[in-house]
């Protein structure tokens, strides 16, 4: 592993400590008759956080690989910016428009070009979600403009 890669394997690690403990830290703050699960989920988060950070940590140091290369921020770039249009799509089309609309165009992005596979997959998931959340539980998703 390069210095850099280990150097952002740390930092990754160390922020994910910080927002564990957090969130933990706000799952405490729930009425104590709902907030079991996410208390469980968040002391498991902070656990494994910790366990990435340690083992980070414990990688060897290596030579010097020519300094930082801005090609490197072109990945989580694109996940950054359809993340967060996906996220501000959310109030604006409701959270199925946009769950697969940003599916379809994620997958697309990111290289899968085939229609079939985009609209078969976006289809299933919403389906699924529509399904288990709406029909089986009852939860009221976000809704917008279109739905």
């Amino acid at each position: 592993m390069t210095e850099t890669s280990r150097l952002k394997e740390c930092g990754f690690a160390a922020v994910m400590v910080v927002l564990s403990t957090a969130f933990l830290v706000r799952a405490f703050m729930y009425p104590a008759a709902s907030s079991q699960f996410p208390r469980f989920l968040m002391l498991l988060q902070l656990i494994f956080s910790a366990a990435l950070f340690i083992l980070s940590l414990r990688i060897p140091k290596a030579a010097n690989e020519g300094g930082f290369k801005i090609a490197a921020l072109y990945a989580p770039t694109k996940v950054f910016v359809s993340s967060t249009v996906y996220v501000l799509a959310i109030g604006y089309l409701g959270y199925f428009a946009a769950t697969a609309l940003f599916l379809c165009g994620s997958m697309y992005w990111f290289g899968k070009h085939r229609p079939i596979v985009l609209i078969g997959v976006s289809g299933g998931f919403i389906l699924t979600i529509y399904a288990l959340f709406v029909l089986f539980i009852g939860v009221r998703l976000p809704e917008g403009l279109l739905i």
